[in-house]
């Protein structure tokens, strides 16, 4: 194949460093290449004019690159997630508006020094606040039940009271309950027609007095529960906890013992 290069060619050639080695050639004398590239790929119509012009454009607009939008590899939309159902309101419960007070539970009635009464002494009534599992227990069980012991032996109750009963207190939460221990307790004092009530506890002192006084107001001063003198102080188990108010206890004893001496 020979290749038929101008002057300004070669030269353009040879300063690229391409040596030629066909020998020089006769020149022809061609149409520029890009007359001739027009001419072949767009060829003239018979009539001048807008069809022309319109198929100059319309090759111009097929070799132009296309557009992002048009691309047929341009990602495919995501699909759209359908938005989680709304769940339904859960059906609205009604409460009542009637809310269950605490109550007590009375425990059996023991009766204490039985043996070494004396006739004639004063009849004593002793409530003490308890927890659930001493509901149905003996009295001086356990670590408070001999505190109680002792503390009822200092009052010399086991050799001077005529009769004494103790009864434990236990609060829960039952509706109606209030109710049933009330009635109870009235039977309890009705039967044991107790000279001095000695209520121990300060959760007791205030439901059985129906007071909301602090407890050290209720403490030191005489009081009537069901038509009988009444002395509140504190129970067994806080005397433990609280070693330091065993001396207030003491006192209430004290002020318990006088009332009912001059009861007796």
């Amino acid at each position: 194949m020979r290749l038929n290069l101008d002057t300004r060619q070669r030269a353009m050639l040879q300063e690229m460093g391409v040596r030629i080695w066909q020998p020089l050639a006769p020149v022809v004398e061609m149409p520029p290449a890009i007359e001739v590239i027009a001419a072949n790929a767009f060829p003239v119509s018979a009539k001048a004019g807008s069809g022309q012009n319109f198929q100059v454009d319309s090759a111009l607009a097929a070799a132009a690159p296309l557009a992002p939008a048009a691309r047929q590899d341009a990602a495919a939309p995501r699909p759209v997630r359908a938005a989680p159902p709304t769940p339904s309101p859960a059906p609205s419960v009604h409460i009542s508006d009637g809310s269950v007070q605490p109550g007590w539970r009375l425990g059996p009635a023991q009766r204490l020094y039985a043996d070494t009464a004396r006739v004639g002494g004063a009849r004593w009534l002793v409530l003490a606040q308890a927890p659930p599992a001493a509901l149905d227990a003996p009295a001086f069980e356990g670590d408070a039940g001999r505190l109680l012991d002792n503390m009822l032996r200092a009052a010399r109750l086991h050799q001077d009271a005529g009769a004494v009963l103790f009864a434990p207190l236990v609060r829960q939460t039952i509706a109606g309950a209030m109710d049933e221990f009330l009635a109870a307790l009235g039977a309890l004092v009705e039967q044991a027609r107790p000279d001095m009530v000695l209520v121990m506890g300060r959760l007791a002192a205030q439901a059985l007095l129906a007071s909301s006084e602090p407890f050290g107001k209720l403490r030191g001063q005489p009081h009537a529960l069901h038509g009988r003198s009444a002395v509140v102080t504190h129970d067994a188990p806080y005397l433990l906890r609280c070693p330091q108010d065993k001396a207030k206890a003491w006192d209430d004893l004290c002020l318990a013992m006088g009332l009912a001496a001059r009861a007796g």
